[in-house]
């Protein structure tokens, strides 16, 4: 029960520091009834009506992310996700794709939405309720560095298509029942990882992968050359900052 404690302690802090508190379902999801029990801690328990609002849309407009048989699971993530978003946010997105498939996947994910608008562009001044793809991730990349800042994004990820498939998540990351003691429950999943691409696809995804790598040179996108080739190698597309994990890291060792 200690260990629960600290780790819940740990939490609590990392989410003071994102600007929020740590709730009653939070820690009954996380960990457990049992804790709840014998902690003297008064949790916080109130709902955020814009979050609400937020994964509500989300939810209705997520065929949008779909293409063929890809796409094994989407998760809303970030502010909204971790339940303290702002009414002018957008909504970041997780998306878990076959193994061969990210880079075709994002070319014609963004070529739809030049007819739906529905995904952040550049092109967008206003981003209100936009979905924003955080991360396209394949299957063979679910696997997260253990620390406190992937604890708090995987613990707050919320599913809007496939929730089964949170599990098989967790259950690539052995490190958050092994450092935070989170259930084991979690961790189980029947779902096992699913066949690659065939060799088409594979080879598509490398021209789609040149392809944009090119246009984020030719539109003045300044895109990170080598923190691309690593996601690339690993089987991800990430978006988000790199700066902002570091920077929450720091405040939390402090």
């Amino acid at each position: 029960m200690e260990d629960i404690k600290k780790s819940v302690e740990n939490l609590e802090k990392f989410r003071t520091l994102m600007g929020a508190s740590l709730k009653k379902d939070d820690i009954k999801r996380i960990w457990g009834k049992s804790f709840l029990r014998e902690s003297k801690e008064k949790y916080e328990q109130n709902v955020n009506e814009i979050v609400k609002g937020k994964l509500e849309y989300a939810e209705n407009i997520v065929k949008v992310l779909k293409i063929f048989n890809w796409v094994k699971f989407i998760g809303v993530s970030g502010s909204v996700g971790a339940g303290f978003a702002k009414e002018e946010d957008d909504i970041d997105i997780l998306v878990v794709v076959k193994d061969g498939t990210a880079w075709v996947y994002r070319g014609l994910i963004s070529i739809a939405n030049l007819f739906h608008n529905k995904i952040r562009a550049k092109r967008h001044k206003v981003i209100k309720n936009k979905l924003c793809l955080n991360m396209i991730c394949e299957e063979r990349g679910l696997k997260f560095d253990n620390d406190i800042f992937n604890f708090h994004e995987l613990m707050f990820l919320v599913p809007i298509y496939n929730e089964k498939y949170l599990n098989f998540i967790y259950s690539n990351n052995l490190w958050l029942r092994e450092s935070y003691f989170v259930k084991k429950d979690l961790l189980y999943t029947k779902i096992s990882r699913g066949k690659n691409a065939n060799f088409f696809i594979k080879f598509l995804n490398t021209v789609f992968y040149l392809l944009q790598i090119s246009f984020m040179y030719i539109s003045n996108h300044k895109p990170d050359l080598k923190r691309i080739k690593r996601n690339y190698k690993k089987g991800r597309i990430e978006f988000f900052e790199e700066d902002f994990k570091k920077e929450k890291l720091e405040d939390y060792l402090k």
